[in-house]
């Protein structure tokens, strides 16, 4: 039998048949139902290479779903071909041999049993690189070719691809598999759950559609503390402020977008506590000693209400409690200790904490209770409203400095006084004329520099620091006090390397300015 003029490579469903002859796939590729790729006698039929059914790195080809085209027609060889070639290469490189990650050619003599099958472990190839499209995935040509002149070229029968994708890892499908459609996101939370200042906060919002989502914040404002991760759609966080919030949600995917606004509020702990007068207020009789509540006369609009009851210095919850028919509440006061308190009466459930009513009391002592009193204590903080600026040294001399040389000598101390009445902070700056000596000549200002420094053994106090440069030290509304801020600063020369002999001076002056 000449198998170079009658081999034929085809891709079919298992059991299909084919040619006259048809043929028989293995039991194990039979029960899978996964379409195959099979060397077959173009004479009768016959499956070549023993039955080998050839696999793509040792797994049987998926289920394309639906029908690839032409998959179940013979791929007939020419009279030329001496071997054939399974590969897989970039598209539109499909008959470029050198471009191929492919398995070993097999030979077509004999029986046809010597012919190789596919192994596309790294050792198996002649051309390309599998672990690269392995790792990295993308689009790909996958197919079979007649080869000649031991695998060389290509024979005249050319080659028989179908294109698919190859996932990062590995797996791949056939390319025009049908896809899933992807369905656009709807949000289903229904609303967001409560929120309390200071409490710690986490929900996950929920939406139909298609993954991966993407969460964002596409109008208003999530409360103070509070976020929205974007790949997880969980808002958590700490409200740090009671009040209203309205914020629009956004789930996103590859098919479009969905917005939907939530509204709520963020609940206080406790109520502020009220002060002052206004219509709210109350009279509250103060209780007998030893008395265990008052009554809150919250007016006929309260009446017949179960409300909550808070006292006040410290925030405490004094339950709730129900009005009669005239508005009246009676709250136990028995957990409140003897003085001046507040009481005031919510609404059991409102997360604003709105008072209603509310009014002050003094709650008498007992024989035997701890009682208090309170007493005016009073101070007069005075300043010596002191605001000064003193420079120790009168003259800083660097001596001989050769061209091109520098000598660096201390300020020496300069003292800062601000204790004024009204604080308000201070720069300290020095600025300097050029150098000139006695024949006209100059040496401009940038030959000294400057380094600010605290004055030694001063440690510098809260709100006083050094400055860079010119400006040598700078405070915010803290008082020195009488004894000052004390510093110094390096004063380096530089003679430059052009300059003229002879003896040169400039005058550097500290300025204090307050802010």
């Amino acid at each position: 039998m000449n198998i170079k003029k009658f081999g034929s490579i085809v891709a079919a469903a298992t059991a299909l048949s084919l040619l006259a002859g048809g043929f028989t796939a293995t039991a194990a590729n039979a029960a899978s139902g996964a379409p195959q790729f099979f060397l077959l006698d173009g004479g009768d039929g016959h499956l070549l290479a023993d039955g080998t059914t050839l696999n793509w790195d040792s797994q049987v080809l998926a289920s394309p779903g639906v029908q690839v085209a032409d998959l179940d027609k013979p791929f007939a060889g020419s009279s030329d071909a001496t071997g054939a070639a399974y590969f897989i290469t970039t598209p539109g490189q499909e008959t470029s041999l050198s471009t191929w990650t492919a398995s070993s050619d097999g030979a077509l003599t004999g029986s046809g049993t010597d012919i190789v099958s596919p192994n596309l472990t790294l050792s198996g190839f002649l051309f390309g690189n599998w672990a690269a499209i392995k790792a990295q995935g993308g689009d790909y040509s996958l197919g079979f070719a007649w080869t000649k002149n031991n695998g060389l070229t290509l024979a005249d029968a050319g080659v028989k691809f179908v294109s698919i994708h190859v996932n990062a890892g590995g797996t791949w499908t056939f390319a025009n598999q049908a896809q899933a459609q992807a369905t656009a996101p709807s949000i289903t939370t229904s609303a967001f759950n409560p929120m309390t200042v200071g409490a710690a906060f986490s929900q996950t919002l929920t939406a139909s559609g298609s993954s991966p989502l993407t969460w964002s914040v596409a109008s208003g404002a999530l409360p103070a503390g509070v976020g929205l991760d974007a790949s997880t759609g969980v808002v958590s966080g700490t409200p740090s402020g009671a009040g209203d919030f309205s914020v629009t949600v956004r789930a996103t995917n590859s098919a479009g977008s969905n917005d939907k606004a939530f509204t709520g509020t963020v609940a206080k702990t406790v109520p502020t506590q009220p002060t002052g007068s206004d219509a709210k207020k109350v009279t509250i009789t103060d209780p007998a000693a030893g008395a265990a509540s008052i009554i809150v006369p919250a007016g006929m609009a309260n009446a017949g209400k179960t409300l909550q009851a808070w006292g006040w210095s410290d925030p405490t919850n004094l339950g709730q409690v129900t009005t009669d028919g005239s508005g009246n509440a009676t709250v136990d006061i028995s957990s409140l200790p003897s003085g001046t308190h507040t009481v005031a009466l919510t609404q059991p459930g409102d997360a604003s904490l709105s008072v209603l009513a509310w009014g002050t009391f003094t709650k008498t002592a007992t024989a035997g209770e701890p009682a208090n009193d309170t007493v005016d204590l009073k101070a007069a903080v005075t300043a010596s409203d002191l605001w000064s600026l003193n420079a120790d040294k009168t003259q800083v001399d660097f001596g001989a400095v050769a061209r091109n040389q520098s000598a660096t000598k201390p300020l020496g101390k300069v003292t800062v006084v601000d204790d004024r009445q009204v604080l308000k902070g201070w720069n300290l700056t020095a600025g300097w004329t050029s150098f000139k000596n006695g024949s006209g000549d100059e040496i401009p200002t940038t030959a000294l520099a400057v380094t600010p420094k605290a004055y030694s053994g001063y440690t510098l106090i809260d709100g006083v620091s050094l400055g860079t440069g010119t400006t040598l030290a700078k405070s915010g509304p803290v008082s020195t006090l009488a004894t000052g801020a004390l510093f110094d600063a390096d004063l380096t020369f530089t003679a430059p390397k052009d300059a003229r002999t002879g003896e040169y001076h400039s005058t550097l002056t500290v300025t204090l300015t307050s802010k």
